[in-house]
């Protein structure tokens, strides 16, 4: 083991992995190493990160890849893949290596849990490194694990590994992924090496819509009884008062039952609210969401990312869920639709509100001159554009879903009055969803490292400038 300031490196054959000062060694052994947080109170999640690594046997970075997304897609719970995107190790002794990135957000018992994955091979390895932590631990976690990932170095060393390991590896293999996996051909040409096919993993995890709908009007019942808990006589005698009851919320003398006081906790001792609003040429839905208490109320129109229902709602229905407040950022990116897909670099693209309002309502609308081929792969896509907003100061961010093409920052040109649209991985999108919520909930300056502009604290304590955009709409 050697030191450095806040770290120690743990070694291993060919491997010197980050320790933070403080974290324990939960497992080493021949082929993983794994440390965890300091001791954390019971019900409090954990955060720790896993390296792994395994004879490479002629795999493909491609295929392993798709191969470990394919494994965790089979066994994690409630799953929503993020990203999966291109990333370089500069660590291997042969100079920088290529591999993969991705993300995704899963439940762990009564934790909504981040989970980022590095893949990587270097010499006769394939490595992976897994760093876990829950969503409201994004903000202390994420820049951590990045950090010890930055820190990690490979040695030359015996890469030899052992039979048994690399049959058992093979096997795994062929069974998850049998053959090499489809490319993308078009981020592909535009990135100048191989790019996968992700539009069948985005058709994989189609937003469910939740099972509860009530009537708008006995949602507006149930927001009275904020100050109060049971409904007088009259009340009780309209279907706004059975939908109430039947959805478990109300008992049948009026009083809240258990649920109905989680429903009308977070309008009791408020923390944040949020609208969040998407659209396509084939129309709109709302999204809002109260947070307090620890507890986080979702009501929404259907969502434009949902399979087809066997419930069909009503004119006036909404869906409801009552989640953990850190699970309000998963229940966000479900009904958003989120999904991994290659982002690519090119300069932002900027529109006429007048262009943007007519090619969002028709993918028939002919792309401006002078386009590149990045941008016009981006305006050949379907568009979802979204925003969420802050309903306490307003403050807000607007992207663009563009299918294939990924996710773009939506926001004014400066000074020209039009519409500008910049390419964003998906990753930063979810960690500015993340960040921004938490902001809101806990009050603080927003910053945002991984989004250009809000990636430098202020030194007054303020929020950076541009939090709050003007309208161009």
């Amino acid at each position: 083991m050697t030191n450095a300031a806040g770290f120690s490196y743990e070694r291993a054959t060919g491997i010197r992995f980050p320790r933070p000062d403080g974290w324990e060694i939960a497992e080493s052994s021949g082929n993983t190493i794994a440390v965890a947080h300091p001791p954390v109170p019971s019900g409090i999640f954990r955060p720790n990160m896993v390296l792994r690594w395994a004879p490479a046997n002629r795999i493909s970075l491609a295929r392993y890849a798709t191969a470990a997304l394919a494994s965790t897609m089979q066994t994690a719970q409630q799953i929503r893949i993020i990203a999966h995107e291109v990333w370089t190790l500069n660590a291997a002794p042969d100079g920088p290596v290529t591999g993969r990135r991705q993300r995704f957000v899963h439940q762990i018992e009564q934790h909504p849990v981040c989970v980022d994955r590095w893949l990587w091979i270097a010499g006769n390895r394939v490595y992976e490194a897994t760093a876990s932590y829950t969503v409201d631990q994004l903000v202390g976690m994420k820049l951590l694990f990045e950090q010890m990932i930055m820190d990690l170095r490979i040695d030359p060393g015996d890469e030899t590994g052992n039979g048994a390991a690399e049959d058992q590896e093979t096997s795994l293999m062929d069974t998850i992924a049998p053959t090499e996996p489809r490319l993308d051909k078009g981020a592909t040409r535009l990135a100048g090496e191989d790019r996968e096919d992700l539009d069948r993993l985005a058709a994989s995890q189609p937003y469910q819509e939740p099972a509860l709908l009530l009537p708008i009007p006995a949602l507006e019942l149930m927001d009275s009884m904020t100050k109060r808990n049971r409904l007088g006589m009259f009340q009780r005698k309209g279907s706004e008062f059975a939908a109430l009851r039947d959805a478990g919320f109300l008992a049948a003398d009026g009083s809240l039952t258990p649920a109905g006081t989680a429903f009308v906790a977070p309008l009791r001792s408020p923390d944040a609210a949020f609208s969040v609003t998407a659209g396509d040429a084939h129309g709109g839905a709302v999204l809002q969401v109260w947070t307090g208490g620890g507890i986080g109320r979702v009501t929404a129109e259907p969502s434009r990312f949902s399979t087809p229902s066997v419930q069909v709602p009503g004119p006036d229905d909404l869906s409801v869920q009552v989640l953990q407040a850190n699970a309000v950022p998963k229940a966000i990116a479900d009904w958003l639709g989120f999904s991994p897909a290659w982002s690519i670099a090119h300069e932002p693209v900027v529109l006429t509100k007048d262009q943007y309002e007519a090619r969002m309502k028709s993918a028939q609308v002919s792309a401006p001159e002078g386009l590149g081929e990045a941008a016009r792969r981006m305006w050949e896509q379907p568009w979802t554009d979204w925003e969420i907003v802050d309903e306490r100061d307003g403050g807000w961010f607007g992207f663009v879903n563009a299918g294939s093409a990924g996710q773009y920052r939506l926001g004014p040109a400066a000074g020209t009055g039009s519409v500008m649209l910049e390419p964003v991985s998906t990753a930063v999108v979810w960690d500015t969803l993340v960040r921004f919520i938490h902001a809101a909930v806990e009050g603080t300056p927003l910053w945002i490292p991984e989004l250009t502009g809000f990636d430098q604290r202020p030194e007054d304590g303020t929020a950076p400038e541009g939090k709050v955009w003007a309208d161009y709409a």
